[in-house]
C-alpha cells in the first residue's frame, strides 16, 4: 500500500490540501465537532434504539419522502437485508443487477456467497441503464436494483424518462424496485428533480451517510414502514443491532447540516472543472460527461507511474490528489475525481496546472 495510492495511506494525514471529496478529519477534530452538536445531550443509543437514532432516521425518511428509514452501520448490510426480504416474500432467488455496479463489483459477491441470490445481467458495460434495458427484464425476479449513478461506468446516470419507464415496469410487472442511491444527493441536480421524486421512483432505497454526506460510517434504508418493519430481523442476522453507535449517527446529522445543502454546489463545481480539464487535456481524456459531483479522467501514465508521482507531489508539497489509481492498459490508467469541499481551496487554473505537472513528471519514471 505505501507504493501506491490509497486512501488509508500515511502520507495522507501529513497533508493540508485535498482535491477529492470533503477534507478528512484527525479523530480528535471528529470528536470536537460532534460535541459541539445539540444531539450531543440526547440519551445514548442501544442496540439500534434511542432518540438520536430516531432523529436521524425521521429526518432522513422525511428527506426522502418516505414513510419509515432505517439506520444500518453499513450500507453493504442494508441492502443485502433488502435482497434477501425480496427474495423470501417472492419465493425467487434472482436479481437483476448492472454488470458494473457496486453489489456485482465491490462485495465480493455477497449476495451470492451469503444470500443464495443469483443475478441476472441489466444493462451493459459502460452505459447506463436505458429502454431496451429494461424491455429485456425477465418476468421472475425478486427485485431489480440500480445504482444511481453507476461509478464503475463512469458515474453515469439514466434519463430520467428511462427511469420513470423501470419504474412503471416493475409496477406493472409486481417486481420491487431498489435503488442502491448511495449517490442519490448527488444525482438528482442532473435531472433537475426533488429527493422526494427520485426516491418515489422506488419500493426501497439506500442512501449513504458518509460519502457526499461525510459522516463517519453508515447508511440509511428507506421505504414503506411494513417493509422497513421486515427487515429488522435480518439486521440482527447481519450483526446490525450494535451495543452503542451514536458517533456514527451524530455525523450522519452533522452532515445532513453540514453538507447536504452544498451538494448541488458541488455538482456545478465538477462541471466547471471538467470543462477546464477537456481544454488542458483533450477530450479523450474525459470519456464520459459529467453526471454528477463526480467524473473519471484517463491518463496515458503507467499506474505504477502515476502512483508514484501523485505520492512524490504530497510528500512534498502536502497535496493529496487521488483516492487511488486505477490500471486501464500497460500504458494508460484512470483516476476518479469527486467534489466535496475539498475543492474549495482550488482554483480549477490550480487543479489543472498540478494535475499537468504530476502526469508529466508520471511520463518520466
Amino acid at each position: 500500500m505505501k507504493n501506491e495510492i490509497h486512501l488509508a495511506h500515511p502520507l495522507r494525514w501529513i497533508c493540508t490540501k485535498f482535491l477529492c471529496r470533503h477534507k478528512p478529519k484527525t479523530q480528535r477534530q471528529w470528536l470536537q465537532d460532534l460535541a459541539k452538536m445539540p444531539e450531543i445531550n440526547l440519551e445514548p443509543d442501544c442496540f439500534g434504539e434511542g432518540q438520536v437514532i430516531r432523529q436521524l432516521e425521521n429526518r432522513m425518511a422525511k428527506i426522502l419522502g418516505k414513510e419509515r428509514a432505517l439506520f444500518f452501520h453499513k450500507g453493504m448490510v442494508g441492502q443485502l437485508c433488502c435482497l434477501k426480504q425480496y427474495a423470501y416474500v417472492r419465493g425467487c432467488n434472482t436479481i437483476a443487477v448492472h454488470p458494473q455496479s457496486h453489489i456485482q463489483v465491490d462485495e465480493s459477491l455477497a449476495y451470492n456467497k451469503l444470500l443464495g441470490l443469483e443475478a441476472y445481467p441489466f444493462g451493459r458495460q459502460n452505459q447506463a441503464v436505458n429502454i431496451r434495458d429494461i424491455k429485456q427484464l425477465p418476468a421472475e425476479l425478486a427485485a431489480v436494483t440500480i445504482e444511481l449513478p453507476t461509478r464503475h461506468a463512469g458515474f453515469q446516470l439514466p434519463k430520467w424518462d428511462d427511469l420513470i419507464a423501470l419504474h412503471k415496469h416493475c409496477q406493472q410487472a409486481g417486481i420491487p424496485l431498489h435503488f442502491d442511491g448511495a449517490r442519490l444527493f448527488e444525482s438528482a441536480p442532473f435531472w433537475d428533480k426533488t429527493y422526494q421524486e427520485v426516491a418515489g421512483l422506488s419500493d426501497s432505497v439506500y442512501v449513504s451517510l458518509y460519502k457526499s454526506l461525510g459522516g463517519m460510517a453508515g447508511g440509511i434504508i428507506a421505504g414503506e414502514s411494513e417493509f422497513i418493519e421486515s427487515l429488522l430481523p435480518w439486521k440482527s442476522r447481519f450483526g446490525g443491532d450494535i451495543n452503542m453507535i451514536f458517533p456514527f449517527v451524530l455525523s450522519g446529522l452533522w452532515g445532513i447540516e453540514k453538507y447536504l445543502p452544498n451538494i448541488p454546489r458541488y455538482c456545478l463545481r465538477a462541471a466547471q472543472l471538467y470543462m477546464a480539464l477537456t481544454q488542458a487535456f483533450g477530450e479523450q481524456a474525459l470519456p464520459y460527461p459529467v453526471w454528477t459531483n463526480a467524473f473519471v479522467m484517463q491518463l496515458p501514465v503507467p499506474k505504477a507511474s502515476l502512483d508514484f508521482a501523485a505520492l512524490d507531489y504530497a510528500q512534498k508539497h502536502k497535496v493529496w490528489l487521488f483516492d487511488k489509481v486505477i490500471p486501464v492498459s500497460d500504458r494508460n490508467c484512470m483516476v476518479e475525481i469527486q467534489v466535496g469541499d475539498g475543492l474549495d481551496s482550488w482554483s480549477d487554473e490550480e487543479v489543472v496546472n498540478t494535475l499537468l505537472e504530476v502526469v508529466s513528471n508520471a511520463s518520466t519514471y
